[in-house]
C-alpha cells in the first residue's frame, strides 16, 4: 500500500526543484533521503529588515542574505511546515515572531504544495503588500512600524525581486548531474 506522506514528500521534493539554485534561494536537504526530504535549509538572499537593540534604542535596518530551516511534522501536511530563521537578528516583519519563526496565518492549507508555501514566506520578506498580515500579527511592533511607514514607496517592496522557477529542461539537466555525482566512487 503507497504511503501517503512519502508521496507528498515526494512531489514536494521535484516541486522544490523548480526553486533550486536561483539568484535569491538555494537548499540543501537536511532530514530524510531525497526525494523523501523532512527538512530543508535554506540559504535566501533577498534583501529584507531586521530589528536591532543599542542601549538607548532599536533600529531597523537592511540584511541581505538568511538562513531558514523549514521542517515537515509527521502530521505534514495537515499542519503547515515549521519554518525557522536561523540567523540573528532575525527578520522584522509582521508574520514573523520576533524569535524568527514564521507564521503562514490562514494562508496554509493541506492542499497547499511546498514550493508555493516558500514562495509565500519568500514574498514576506520583501514587504509584499499583498502578503502582510497585519490584523492579527505574530509581530506586533513589526505590525506597528509596518502600519506606520507602509505608504513609503522606497521602503515596500523592500526588495523587488522576481520569485522565478526553473524550466523542466533546467531540472532535468540537474537531476542528470546528479546522476553523474552518485555513480562517482571515492577511493580512499
Amino acid at each position: 500500500m503507497p504511503n501517503d506522506r512519502n508521496e507528498r514528500l515526494a512531489a514536494d521534493y521535484r516541486e522544490m526543484l523548480r526553486l533550486q539554485d536561483r539568484p535569491y534561494l538555494s537548499w540543501i536537504v537536511t532530514k530524510g533521503e531525497p526525494p523523501f526530504a523532512e527538512e530543508y535549509l535554506l540559504t535566501v538572499r533577498i534583501r529584507t529588515y531586521a530589528l536591532s537593540a543599542t542601549a538607548d534604542r532599536y533600529i531597523v535596518s537592511t540584511i541581505d542574505k538568511c538562513t531558514i530551516r523549514i521542517t515537515l511534522w509527521d502530521s505534514y501536511p495537515k499542519i503547515a511546515p515549521n519554518t525557522k530563521m536561523l540567523n540573528m537578528p532575525p527578520v522584522f516583519h509582521p508574520n514573523w515572531y520576533s524569535k524568527g519563526t514564521y507564521c503562514p496565518s490562514t494562508l496554509w492549507q493541506e492542499g497547499d504544495s511546498l514550493k508555493d508555501y516558500v514562495k509565500r514566506m519568500l514574498g514576506t520578506l520583501t514587504y509584499d503588500p499583498s502578503l502582510v498580515e497585519t490584523k492579527s500579527p505574530a509581530n506586533f511592533k513589526a505590525a506597528a512600524w509596518f502600519n506606520k511607514m507602509r505608504n513609503r514607496e522606497d521602503l515596500f517592496p523592500c526588495d523587488p525581486v522576481a520569485l522565478t522557477e526553473n524550466s523542466p529542461d533546467e531540472i532535468a539537466e540537474k537531476e542528470q548531474l546528479g546522476e553523474i555525482i552518485d555513480s562517482w566512487k571515492i577511493k580512499r
